[in-house]
C-alpha cells in the first residue's frame, strides 16, 4: 500500500509555517483566484505558499502580505 503525503504535510516538513497575517486582495486578483475565501497561506525565508486550493498559488513577492517586525 503506498501512502501519498498531503501536501500540507510536505512543506511543513519542508519548514514552512502558516501565516497568520493580512492577504490584500490584489494578491488574489493578481493570481485571478475564484476561490480566495479558501486560502491557506504557508511562508518559509520569504516565499508564500498557499494551500487553499489545487492550484498551490506560490509568490515571493511580499506586495500584499502584512508585514511584521522582527522582535528577535
Amino acid at each position: 500500500m503506498i501512502v501519498t503525503m498531503r501536501f500540507v504535510d510536505r512543506i511543513r516538513k519542508q519548514g514552512y509555517t502558516r501565516y497568520r497575517g493580512a492577504v490584500d486582495a490584489s494578491v488574489y486578483e493578481y493570481f485571478n483566484c475564484d476561490c480566495s475565501w479558501k486560502a491557506v497561506w504557508y511562508l518559509k525565508d520569504g516565499h508564500y505558499q498557499c494551500c487553499g486550493c489545487k492550484e498551490r498559488c506560490e509568490t515571493s513577492d511580499p506586495d500584499g502580505f502584512q508585514l511584521f517586525l522582527d522582535t528577535r
